[in-house]
């Protein structure tokens, strides 16, 4: 399937591409569409290039030898939207595997079509470069949160983030939908469920968030932030 340049630059790292550059990439692109649940790559397996979000969120996570497993990051068209970025550069194998959490679809570029537009449109070799910067940044916050921080604080900035992503004031206090079950939610956070079931009754008894489900309401914002 073809990718046409508005589409492609609904992705934020195409919005500023030229028009020149923008078709040259979407010559080279073809949209891919994956079912809930469907791996995109997989860990351990070699990358055939480099895929960005343009519908649904693809889950990155990494399985221990014991079968637990961690997710790096949860991928969708406005956040962290590109995925194969480290073995496209190195030429290694896949570090993580790519799961649809929902129906979604995916460009794909050919790893060496890749290279070789990095090689010859500045545009491009800057959205390379963006890419793992981005991913460099966002890894530094996740492993400085799980080594400096417990559970309630990795739980706390978990929801500002929410907070200001998606979070709507009301009467009552930023309301919000959580999109992630417990169970994915602690392979995000490194809890488990009962984790962080406790946390949110600790921080339901104390004022601060009322929890129903999926739907929370963070009651004091300004409280919750100092537990960060």
């Amino acid at each position: 399937m073809n990718v046409s340049p508005d589409d492609l630059r609904s992705i934020f790292l195409f919005a500023h591409f030229d028009a020149a550059a923008l078709a040259e990439v979407c010559q080279a692109m073809r949209a891919r569409d994956y079912a809930a649940r469907a791996l995109v790559f997989a860990q351990g397996e070699p990358s055939p290039g480099l895929w960005f979000v343009r519908r649904g969120r693809v889950r990155l996570y990494r399985t221990s030898a014991a079968g637990r497993e961690f997710t790096l990051c949860i991928a969708r068209r406005d956040r962290l939207p590109c995925l194969g970025g480290c073995p496209l550069i190195d030429g290694d194998l896949c570090p993580v595997t790519a799961q649809a959490l929902e129906p979604a679809t995916l460009y794909f570029l050919e790893r060496q079509r890749a290279l070789d537009l990095a090689a010859t449109s500045a545009s491009v070799a800057r959205l390379v470069s963006r890419v793992l910067a981005n991913h460099a940044r966002h890894l530094t916050r996740l492993s400085c949160g799980l080594a400096l921080r417990g559970s309630m604080p990795r739980l706390a900035d978990l929801l500002l983030t929410y907070a200001d992503e998606r979070g709507n004031a009301t009467d009552r206090g930023i309301e919000l939908d959580l999109d992630l079950s417990h169970e994915l939610l602690g392979t995000v956070l490194g809890m488990t469920p009962q984790m962080i079931a406790h946390d949110f009754l600790r921080l339901e008894r104390e004022g601060i968030v009322d929890a129903r489900g999926k739907h929370i309401v963070i009651r004091c914002i300004e409280r919750l932030a100092k537990m960060v």
